[in-house]
């Protein structure tokens, strides 16, 4: 229960008329997506590419494991490239705004989790070479690092 005295200072706090958002993801359930992890090809279900920002972004490619009922996920991390970021996010969400873009690969991480949504075992997280790309239809990241399998993923926007 709010004290009484406390009612006018929260009626004296201003609401933001128009926030800024440093924070922005945006969610897509693809037609198309595959993961490849070692030489493994994997189906995927969604899509998530996320701001906080700066200049980095991550590209999450998810998808459901059904032998356990689980699920996995392979996300990129990758500067925003020379076309800078290219999600534009407001109060509604984000889209893709950008249908020419392609920045540098940071690292990899791919993860497993089981039916309750915990994860199975710590991230393989791992610095990588590589690139992600947007173009008119498609999302696609390559990683390339000695002495780890190659990593890929695509999907249809």
């Amino acid at each position: 229960m709010i004290q009484l005295w406390m009612a006018p200072l929260l009626l004296a706090v201003p609401a933001a008329a128009e926030p800024k958002l440093s924070f922005g993801r945006l969610e897509h359930s693809p037609a198309h997506c595959r993961i490849v992890v070692g030489g493994r090809s994997l189906t995927c279900e969604r899509l998530q590419i996320s701001t906080n920002g700066s200049r980095g972004l991550r590209l999450r490619f998810i998808g459901d494991d059904q032998t356990t009922g689980g699920s996995y996920q392979l996300s990129f991390v990758s500067l925003d490239g020379d076309q800078g970021n290219p999600l534009s996010c407001d109060n509604s969400g984000c889209r893709v705004d950008s249908r020419r873009w392609n920045g540098s690969l940071l690292s990899t991480s791919w993860v497993r989790f089981d039916a309750r949504g915990l994860p199975t075992g710590l991230p393989a997280t791992r610095m990588a070479q590589g690139r992600c790309w947007i173009d008119a239809d498609t999302v696609s990241c390559e990683s390339h690092t000695r002495n780890v399998a190659e990593m890929s993923a695509e999907a249809q926007l």
